[in-house]
């Protein structure tokens, strides 16, 4: 692997595999989620990703910083990335716990 000012060369391991090259605009962000929330039509999926919460006299409210929407195909390699990043996150660390109250909460967009 060779650098080169920002940009990583990387070579094929085989001639099946394909590189891909990833470039940022400067209109690139970061956003930092602590939920989300996945929803579907009947072309796309859509995540919501929330961050801050805080609590009103109704109850708690999320901060929603963003909406991802993805094609079908797109929404599957996610989960396929996903379940590989997680696994080989957890044969590393250890199991990551998850809240049960996660699953339980009932969003109402506002």
């Amino acid at each position: 692997m060779e650098q080169k000012g920002q940009t990583e060369v990387i070579q094929p391991n085989d001639k099946s595999e394909q590189i891909m090259g990833i470039s940022r605009p400067p209109s690139f962000c970061k956003i930092y989620a602590t939920n989300v929330l996945v929803t579907t039509t009947d072309q796309d999926f859509r995540v919501e990703l929330f961050n801050e919460k805080f609590k009103t006299n109704e109850g708690w409210v999320f901060q929603s910083e963003e909406l991802v929407i993805l094609t079908r195909q797109a929404a599957k390699q996610l989960q396929v990335m996903l379940n590989e990043k997680i696994k080989e996150y957890e044969s590393q660390f250890g199991e990551i716990p998850v809240n049960e109250d996660r699953g339980k909460i009932r969003y109402l967009l506002r």
